[in-house]
């Protein structure tokens, strides 16, 4: 069998990697070996997982805006944004936009698989929801990937996932209320 086919995979990311690579060239986690580790060409089935210790550290080291949602890089803490908008995109700004965008070109945007307009949070009552515009490489929240156009409440602490960009939002309350009957 030709070596170059084998592939595994890490399983912080679930990216394919080189079958002798000691680490992920992807997100650098360390790849953990054992005996009945075997070379597999099936990603596993999730792509993260929030333990409440990441979840007590994002949120505590990260003060929510009175009004409006914050978002910081998950693997280092960075803020990105703080939008007091009711409804925003996030993507890549390449070319005019009439709707608000975080634009994550860069935070290597393109290299990490974000579509030109990936997801879109919006404020609905007194939270955030959060939608995927039919990305090309999926969006995940909580490590569980969302079903394109369908909202999905988005906790604060919580963790999204572009492609393969993470990042963390943190709220108190969205800007203005938008009721559902």
């Amino acid at each position: 069998m030709d070596t170059q086919t084998l592939r595994k995979f890490c399983s912080v990311c679930k990216l394919a990697n080189d079958i002798d690579a000691l680490v992920c060239q992807h997100c650098g986690a360390p790849f953990v070996s054992s005996l009945n580790d075997a070379p597999t060409t099936q990603r596993p089935g999730k792509s993260f997982e929030l333990t409440e210790e990441i979840k007590d550290q994002v949120t505590s080291s990260h003060t929510p805006p009175r009004i409006g949602l914050s978002i910081f890089l998950l693997n280092n803490g960075e803020p990105i944004a703080l939008s007091e908008e009711p409804e925003f995109v996030l993507g890549r700004g390449e070319g005019p936009s009439a709707e608000p965008l975080v634009d994550l070109t860069k935070y290597e945007g393109f290299v990490t698989g974000v579509s030109r307009r990936h997801a879109m949070i919006k404020a609905v009552d007194d939270k955030y929801v959060l939608i995927d515009l039919n990305s090309s490489n999926g969006t995940w929240l909580n490590g569980e990937r969302l079903l394109p156009t369908k909202p999905h409440d988005l906790p604060s602490g919580g963790v999204i996932q572009l492609g393969r960009l993470k990042l963390v939002v943190v709220y108190l309350r969205p800007p203005t209320y938008k009721k559902t009957n």
